[in-house]
């Protein structure tokens, strides 16, 4: 196999942090970018002396491991253990499904000698915290102290819905790209969106382990009106496209089909239900483009890697980050003749507005439209600000036009210290986008909180190129507390600059800060202080 620049750096990175003393490794990596290729280079990168386990949840799953892992490795055994196959006690590599082997009390996996196996890597690695995973991992002795044994997980967010950390099970993260990052390559097809809203309101359906309850939201999303604006939506900006539709579950799923049958639009169901004839033959004619929408619920979610689909309608709203990653993941895959993938983002009525779409993974807030812009254009464009206005709040854009028009303004309420850090600082923290602050001090340093992929706020000292973490935690008020002392302790020539107490903060803006902001085009609002253009100036000239 012929490797591309990223794999290479991965498996690089993770013998670098195998020899540092890392044994719980994870990769994050989006969906589409060869994670199994990548552990399919192990037994030989690894120059593997015992054998090599693979952990995965779906059949679909273990049988791509399974040929990649062949293909790299021809002179290999490669056995799957699931179900009614079993692989041989001297197989050089293990393919488990973990239902079959971390059941409790499972006869199966005493087959397996543990310290037989050198290399152990769970596919999909989200699900690691689960117990039939947690028990399969502690039976091959991967969390023992001192183990030789390397265990590496990959996934596409290490994010789960349920608030639980993958930290249970693996020690860092070792290599990531994000899906910006692999866009912006070329290794993925560009997304673009469209934002459709309902009047279908989700107020009264209940939360569960971080997503709608199943059995609620599907009562309330099922509806006539709202299947038949999903229909339309396809005429109106899917038609050439080969279309994955994902619902909620068996019944909207099949619902929604013959909504599109109905309307002469070549459509199949997709339910895990299904006899694997049928689903092979409904996957077969999609393929083909005989079919033109696939509808599906949980099923197509992970192992499925049809390249052609160039159109994705979530019809089904989620709080969930991963569960909407899997989902658009489908359809980032490159392609021939595939310029973009086109996702319809069906947004219903919700009282606390945390339904995940795509401008969110954008850091951007849930009522952004994109306009049907592409990510690509989206990022673009917010790296300019980053770059050309940073002080800018787009957290608080609400489209590409109201962007835009930020960028055009001074805006003295984004100048405020946020209600959620007054109570907690003296100090003029300024928000710069979801979850993420900033405190600009003398000498042009500045003290950055923002989240980490993890979910953990990590506190960094910023001078120009150069920075320093200077500590993690996984509340807000932590870190700003952490933050503020060590500004206290080692920052005391800072200290006037900063405290939003500081009389001179209050005072009119003066003549200097004047020139400089009009020098770079900016109209000076009257009611600014010295301490809001103070903020602005220290943006353009910390960066």
């Amino acid at each position: 196999m012929n490797l591309r620049d990223y794999q290479t750096e991965c498996l690089n990175a993770l013998r670098s942090r195998y020899l540092a003393g890392k044994r719980r490794q994870l990769v994050c990596l989006p969906t589409g970018t060869g994670k199994t290729v990548i552990f399919a280079q192990f037994p030989a990168f690894f120059n593997m002396k015992k054998r090599m386990l693979v952990l995965a949840h779906r059949e679909e799953l273990l049988n791509q491991a399974r040929d990649k892992i062949l293909r790299a490795n021809p002179h290999l055994n490669v056995d799957i253990e699931q179900a009614n196959r079993t692989a041989d006690e001297n197989s050089d590599v293990v393919i488990a499904s973990v239902q079959t082997i971390g059941r409790r009390d499972s006869k199966r996996i005493k087959k397996m000698d543990p310290d037989q196996f050198y290399l152990i890597v769970v596919d999909e690695a989200h699900h690691a915290t689960a117990e039939t995973y947690r028990r399969t991992l502690e039976y091959f002795k991967v969390f023992e102290e001192n183990t030789k044994k390397l265990l590496v997980g990959f996934t596409a967010t290490p994010k789960r819905g349920d608030g639980e950390g993958l930290e249970q099970v693996f020690e860092e993260i070792s290599y990531s790209k994000s899906l910006p990052e692999m866009i912006s390559a070329g290794y993925l097809t560009p997304l673009a969106a469209y934002r459709v809203e309902t009047d279908v309101d989700l107020s009264g359906v209940h939360t569960r382990m971080g997503d709608f309850v199943t059995g609620q939201l599907s009562r309330t999303v099922n509806v006539n009106e709202r299947n038949a604006l999903i229909v339309k939506v396809f005429r109106d900006f899917l038609q050439s496209r080969q279309t994955l539709c994902f619902c909620v579950d068996v019944n909207h799923t099949l619902t929604l089909a013959e909504g599109f049958r109905k309307n002469d639009i070549p459509t199949a169901a997709v339910t895990g239900s299904m006899d694997r004839e049928e689903r092979a033959k409904a996957l077969a004619d999609f393929q083909s483009g005989k079919c033109r929408v696939l509808t599906n619920c949980m099923v197509l979610t992970e192992g499925y890697d049809e390249t052609s689909i160039s159109g994705i309608i979530l019809a089904r709203p989620t709080k969930s980050a991963l569960l909407y990653t899997q989902m658009i993941g489908r359809g980032t895959r490159l392609h021939p003749g595939k310029k973009d993938v086109v996702v319809i983002d069906i947004v219903d009525v919700t009282r606390d507005n945390k339904l995940v779409n795509l401008a969110t993974l954008f850091g951007l807030p849930p009522a952004f439209d994109m306009e049907g812009h592409t990510t690509q254009h989206v990022q673009e464009a917010l790296n300019w600000v980053e770059e050309n206005r940073p002080w800018v709040r787009t957290d608080l854009a609400t489209s590409m036009s109201d962007l835009r028009y930020r960028c055009q303004k001074i805006s003295l309420f984004e100048m405020q210290t946020p209600d959620e850090i007054t109570q907690y600082s003296d100090f003029a923290w300024m928000k710069t986008g979801p979850g993420s602050y900033r405190l600009n001090l003398a000498n042009s340093e500045t003290v950055i909180i923002a989240p980490t992929i993890l979910g953990d706020y990590e506190v960094t000292l910023r001078k120009f190129h150069r920075e320093e973490t200077l500590g993690k935690t996984p509340a807000l008020i932590r870190a700003l507390g952490a933050a503020d002392r060590y500004v206290e302790i080692n920052k005391k020539d800072s200290l006037k600059l900063v405290n939003r107490k500081s009389a001179w903060r209050h005072q009119p803006v003066s003549a200097r800060q004047r020139q400089i902001l009009e020098s770079r085009g900016f109209t000076v609002p009257k009611k600014m202080t010295k301490g809001q253009a103070s903020h602005i100036i220290g943006m353009l000239f910390h960066k």
